[in-house]
This record gives structure tokens, sequence and C-alpha cells, in this order.
């Protein structure tokens, strides 16, 4: 007889269309791939995740031990961020370098290049 399993004699397997839409290809809004954003050096360095009370002498501190140090200016209208600007982008990347993600009372900072 027919192994088990197997569908009785005289069974046909139905016969399958088009697949759904939306089935087995892309759908139909796929979200852009996300690029990771590489920024090119700059003077200035964007500063994130900043405690909202933190004056520019607190964030001012953590960058004037670098050479090319010029000034930071926090944003009012936006409390957390702000930029620390240096003579050149060499100065600056390695300002990057070296305080990103340090903590500030309890926040790591995030530093970017910012974008002219």
């Amino acid at each position: 007889g027919p192994p088990p399993g197997a569908p009785p004699p005289g069974y046909a397997m139905p016969a399958y269309g088009q697949p759904p839409p939306g089935y087995g290809g892309p759908p139909a809004h796929a979200p852009a791939p996300v690029m990771p954003t590489v920024t090119m050096p700059h003077p200035i360095l964007f500063l994130e995740n900043l405690p909202h009370d933190a004056s520019t002498d607190d964030i001012a501190a953590v960058f004037k031990v670098f050479p090319g140090f010029k000034e930071v200016r926090l944003v009012p209208s936006r409390p957390g961020i702000g930029f620390s600007e240096f003579e050149n982008e060499m100065q600056s990347a390695m300002a990057l370098n070296r305080v990103q993600g340090k903590m500030i009372r309890d926040l790591p900072m995030k530093l970017t290049f910012s974008k002219s």
C-alpha cells in the first residue's frame, strides 16, 4: 500500500496560484536601510546627553584641558545639547576620542562632529 502519511490515491495537491500580496517579496514600504552617518571632522563638536542643569562652565571644564579649545555653547532652547569649539578639526578629533562617553554627573556624554 502507500507509505504511511502519503495522501490517498487520486488526491490532488491544491494548485497554488499567485502568492498573496506581500508574501515572499519585500514589503511594499520597506524602510530605507540605515547607513551609519560618517561625518567629516569639524572644529566644532556637537554634544548630546548633557545634564539639563549643566552650566557652560561645567562642560567647559571637561574640554579646556585639550589644546585648541575655544569655547562651549549650550542651546537654551534645547536642554541637553551644546557645542564645543576648537581651533581645528585635529584638536576637536582628539577631544572627541578622549571625552566620548565621559560621565557628566551620571550621564555619558555623546559627541559627534558638527555638520558645517
